[in-house]
C-alpha cells in the first residue's frame, strides 16, 4: 500500500496560473513541466480535469490511463492516483459544489477519459471567459459548466451502445495496427458506413479514425518505454512510417516521440 496525501477541495499539485469562483464552480488552471511527477494523492470530492495542452499518464490502484490533449478526465471522490508528464502540460481543473454534484452524481461516480467536439467547444468558450472576465462572466461560466456536465452525462451513454457497435469498437481495439476502413468495419457489422460513423461518434465521443490514432499513439508510447527504436515502434503501431508517427504523436500529446523518449530516459536500441 502506497502512502498518499488527501488534498482539500479545490487544491491541486501543480504551478497555479489562474483561478476563479463562478457560481457553484471553482475553476483553476495549473501547469506542469515536462518530466514532472506527482506523488500518490487523492481528493475527497470529485472533480474534472481538461487537458488544454500536452499530456500525462495517470496511475491508479487498479489501472493506468493516458490523458491526452483535449481530453476531459473524471476523478471520482477519494480516487488515489499518481501522475507522470511526458510533455509540458496545462490543465483546467473544475471543482463542483455539493448542490450541483448531487444532480450529476452518476456522471461523476466512476473514472472516465472523455473527448468530443462538443466538450472542446464548451472549454474553449470557458477559456475566453477566464481570459476576459466581465460583470456577467460568473453566470455565463456557470451555464457553460452545466452544459459540460450535461454533455458528460450524455457521453456516458457509451456504456449503453448497441451490441453491434460495441463489436466494432472491440474490433478496432484488437486490430488498430491494421489498415482498417469505415467500409470494411461497416460491412463486418452489416450496417451502412454513414450509420456507423454517426453512431460511433455519438456513443464514443470520437470518430473511428480518431480512436485508431489514439490507440496507435498509446501503443507506440508503451513500446518506446520498452526500448524499441522509433522506427520499429512506428511500424509496430501501424503508422505508415516514422514521420507519420511523429506528426500524429505530436498532435495528440504535444511532444515528439523523440522528446517522449528523452523525458522517460529510455535508452536507444
Amino acid at each position: 500500500m502506497h502512502d498518499f496525501e488527501l488534498l482539500p477541495p479545490g487544491e491541486f499539485l501543480g504551478a497555479p496560473v489562474t483561478a476563479g469562483q463562478f457560481g457553484g464552480f471553482l475553476l483553476s488552471v495549473t501547469e506542469y513541466p515536462r518530466g514532472a511527477t506527482l506523488r500518490w494523492h487523492g481528493h475527497d470530492e470529485p472533480y474534472l480535469t481538461y487537458v488544454t495542452r500536452g499530456s500525462y499518464r495517470e496511475r491508479t490502484r487498479i489501472n493506468t490511463r493516458d490523458c491526452l490533449q483535449h481530453c476531459l478526465v473524471v476523478h471520482p471522490a477519494g480516487e488515489i492516483h499518481a501522475d507522470e508528464f511526458s510533455a509540458a502540460t496545462r490543465c483546467l481543473n473544475i471543482h463542483i459544489d455539493r448542490d450541483w454534484r448531487c444532480r450529476f452524481d452518476r456522471a461523476l461516480a466512476t473514472p472516465v477519459v472523455a473527448a468530443s467536439s462538443a466538450i472542446s467547444a464548451i472549454i474553449a468558450r470557458t477559456a475566453r471567459e477566464l481570459r476576459s472576465p466581465d460583470g456577467v462572466s460568473a453566470i455565463v461560466t456557470e451555464g457553460l459548466m452545466l452544459e459540460l456536465l450535461g454533455e458528460l452525462s450524455r457521453s456516458r451513454t457509451a456504456d449503453r451502445a448497441p451490441a453491434w457497435l460495441c463489436g466494432v469498437r472491440d474490433e478496432i481495439e484488437s486490430r488498430f495496427q491494421d489498415p482498417l476502413t469505415l467500409a470494411s468495419l461497416a460491412s463486418a457489422a452489416d450496417v451502412h458506413p454513414v450509420h456507423l460513423a454517426r453512431a460511433f461518434r455519438r456513443h464514443f465521443g470520437r470518430t473511428v479514425g480518431e480512436m485508431i490514432r489514439e490507440l496507435r499513439v498509446r501503443h507506440a508510447q508503451n513500446r518506446i518505454r520498452c526500448g524499441l527504436s522509433l522506427r520499429e515502434a512506428a511500424a509496430e503501431a501501424g503508422f505508415a512510417d516514422q514521420s507519420h508517427m511523429t506528426r500524429t504523436f505530436r498532435s495528440l500529446t504535444g511532444t515528439t516521440p523523440a522528446g517522449f523518449r528523452r523525458a522517460k530516459s529510455v535508452p536507444r536500441s
